[in-house]
């Protein structure tokens, strides 16, 4: 017969997975909402009134520290795949960056973007600018 201490431990080990587990089951519910609300305030404090028309998608948990992402399309231009990425933990730290790939090829550029100015200045290095320039 096993002793009261090992019976004990055991339970306490059953409850605390269990804990964790709803924690867990907690944190994959909402963290979609919180990653898309984070992304759209941050966009916005960083790019103005104009990143109000953002659709961002929740992209996931990174770790279970509630490290969220999220990403907002802004279309093909020129054969430019044109993106935003935000990263954070909705307080202190958080990134906005741009992702820019190509539509026939694997090439890739993901750079931060910290104003609607220097977002500006990142896709006047792209295929996509004459088109985006002509459209302005």
């Amino acid at each position: 017969m096993p002793h009261p201490l090992m019976l004990a431990a055991a339970a306490k080990l059953v409850r605390a997975e269990q804990l964790r587990s709803a924690a867990r089951t907690q944190a994959f519910h909402t963290w979609g909402a919180r990653a898309a609300s984070a992304a759209s305030k941050h966009a916005r404090r960083l790019l103005g009134d104009e990143a109000v028309t953002l659709k961002w998608e929740a992209l996931g948990v990174l770790r279970l520290d509630d490290l969220l992402q999220a990403i907002a399309p802004l279309g093909t231009v020129a054969g430019q795949h044109l993106e935003l990425h935000y990263s954070g933990d909705g307080k202190q730290v958080e990134r906005l960056a741009l992702r820019r790939s190509c539509g026939t090829c694997p090439a890739q550029q993901l750079d931060d973007v910290d104003s609607l100015e220097h977002l500006g200045r990142l896709l006047a290095q792209t295929p996509a600018w004459p088109t985006l320039k002509e459209q302005a």
